[in-house]
C-alpha cells in the first residue's frame, strides 16, 4: 500500500471522489496536479456548456454536469455577460417603442428587464444573494449552505426584494438623453457604430462586470469545505494573474464608453468601484462563512453588477453633461 501510494504521489496527482452537496453521487470533485490519469483538460466547448449551465437555469433532463468541465468554464463567464447585456438592450428598446414613458419616466422596459433577470439572465445571482444573507446572519454561518426547501429568513427575503427593487430604480434613473459618440477628429469615429445610446451602455455593461465580479469571488480566499464539486472545479484554475486578464476587457469597453472628453481615467475610476464593492463582500463571505460556495459566488456577482449601475449614475455629469 505504501508502494501504490509513494507512486501516486510521484505521478503528481490526488483523486478525491466525494458526493456533492446535491447529494446526487455522479457529480465528483478531483483534486488534481500536473496531469490527469485517463482525461485530459475540459475543451472550450466544454468550458461554454459548463458555463451555461453555472450561469443559467437550463434543465439538462437528469444530465450530470462533469465537475472537471468547470475548470475551463471561468473563460465563458465575461462573454456570457456580454452577450446578456446585448439581449438587456434588445428588450429595453423593444419594449420603449412599444410601452412609451409614463410622466417622462420609462417603468416598463426596467420593469422587463426585471423579469427577465430574475427568471432567464439572473435568477441564481439574485437567489444566491439571498441565501447568502441567510446564512450570514443566522447563528451558525458555517453550515452547509440552505437548500431549496428551507424557508428565507427576513434578512433573506429582504436582501431578495431589494436587489430586484435596485435594479429597477438604477436603470429607470438614467436619464433619457441623445448620448454623445466620437467626433469625425477621434481616432475613434470609424467605431462610432458601436456606441449605442448612453441608457443602452449601462445596460451593456452591467452583466459584463457582474460575471467578472463572479469571477473575483472565485479568485478571493478558498472554498468552503462544503462546496459543491462544480464550485471547488470552477475556482481551481482562478488566480490574481488570470482575473486581470479576465479584466482587460471590461476595463477597456467601460473606459471607451465613458469618456466623452478622451478622458478614459473616468472608466476605469468606475471600473476600480466595482472592483472595490465586489472586494469586500468576498473576503466578509470566504471568512464569515468558512470560504467561498456556490451561492457567495452568485452574491458578489449581483453586487458587481448593482455596484456598476450605481458608480455609472453616479458618474452621469461627469460622462453625459
Amino acid at each position: 500500500m505504501r508502494t501504490v501510494a509513494a507512486a501516486t504521489v510521484f505521478k503528481g496527482f490526488t483523486l478525491v471522489s466525494e458526493v456533492a452537496e446535491t447529494g446526487d453521487p455522479r457529480v465528483t470533485k478531483a483534486s488534481h496536479g500536473p496531469g490527469v490519469q485517463g482525461r485530459s483538460r475540459p475543451t472550450l466547448a466544454e468550458g461554454l456548456s459548463a458555463a451555461l449551465h453555472f450561469l443559467f437555469p437550463i434543465n439538462s433532463r437528469g444530465k450530470v454536469q462533469a465537475a472537471l468541465a468547470f475548470e475551463s468554464a471561468h473563460v465563458w463567464f465575461v462573454p456570457v455577460g456580454l452577450l446578456i447585456g446585448l439581449a438587456w438592450a434588445g428588450l429595453f428598446k423593444s419594449t420603449w417603442r412599444l410601452y412609451g414613458e409614463v410622466a417622462s419616466l420609462r417603468v416598463i422596459p426596467p420593469l422587463a428587464i426585471v423579469i427577465v433577470e430574475s427568471l432567464i439572465t439572473g435568477p441564481f445571482l439574485m437567489l444566491g444573494l439571498a441565501r447568502t444573507v441567510n446564512l450570514l446572519t443566522s447563528a451558525r454561518p458555517w453550515r452547509p449552505p440552505i437548500d431549496a426547501a428551507e424557508p428565507l429568513s427576513p434578512a433573506g427575503t429582504l436582501a431578495l426584494a431589494l436587489s430586484a427593487l435596485s435594479l429597477w430604480v438604477f436603470i429607470a434613473s438614467i436619464p433619457p438623453t441623445s448620448g454623445w459618440w466620437p467626433p469625425p477628429d477621434d481616432w475613434r469615429y470609424p467605431l462610432r457604430h458601436l456606441y449605442p445610446a448612453p441608457i443602452y451602455r449601462s445596460l451593456v455593461l452591467a452583466p459584463i462586470w457582474g460575471r467578472w465580479a463572479l469571477l473575483l469571488a472565485g479568485t478571493v480566499g478558498r472554498t468552503a469545505k462544503y462546496a459543491d464539486d462544480q464550485t471547488v472545479a470552477l475556482c481551481r484554475p482562478l488566480a490574481p494573474g488570470r482575473l486581470l486578464l479576465h479584466t482587460i476587457f471590461p476595463m477597456t469597453i467601460t473606459s471607451a464608453y465613458l469618456s466623452r472628453d478622451g478622458n478614459y481615467l473616468t472608466g476605469i475610476i468606475v471600473g476600480m468601484i466595482v472592483f472595490l464593492a465586489a472586494y469586500v463582500p468576498s473576503v466578509v463571505m470566504a471568512r464569515r462563512g468558512g470560504g467561498q460556495t456556490r451561492q457567495s459566488l452568485y452574491a458578489v456577482g449581483l453586487v458587481g453588477q448593482l455596484s456598476f449601475l450605481a458608480a455609472y449614475r453616479a458618474f452621469w455629469p461627469l460622462v453625459h453633461g
